[in-house]
């Protein structure tokens, strides 16, 4: 019975000892992947206006929420809404994508018909 009581006050401290650390119990660490562009092409035309949903342009391995921002070119107007990039003219916009650890961007073109 005693030994019983060892084992289980052994396991309990594992556990407690696991949720301080980055540091799985079988002593591995857990990376943050960071996320990923999702389209196969960064080249994008349209004939009347155009729009990309973030939320299906990028994933993130881990399954973290993202977060989103848009820098355009000079001379192009983009912006986000709930987001989706919407963009009026031509030019090249850089999309940052953030699941709170990881930061990646991508720079897409966008081409009017």
């Amino acid at each position: 019975m005693k030994e019983l009581w060892y084992f289980v006050l052994m396991v309990l401290m594992l556990g407690v000892l696991a949720c301080f650390t980055s540091m799985t119990p079988t002593g591995a660490f857990v990376a943050n992947l960071p996320p990923k562009w999702d389209y196969p092409t960064d080249e994008f035309s349209y004939d009347e206006s155009f729009s990309l949903d973030l939320n299906t342009a990028f994933f993130d391995p881990d399954g973290n929420p993202l977060s989103f921002s848009v820098s355009p070119s000079e001379g192009f107007t983009a912006g986000l809404y709930d987001n989706v990039l919407v963009a009026l003219g031509e030019g090249q916009v850089t999309i940052t994508a953030s699941d709170g650890n990881s930061v990646v961007s991508k720079t897409i073109k966008v081409l009017k018909n």
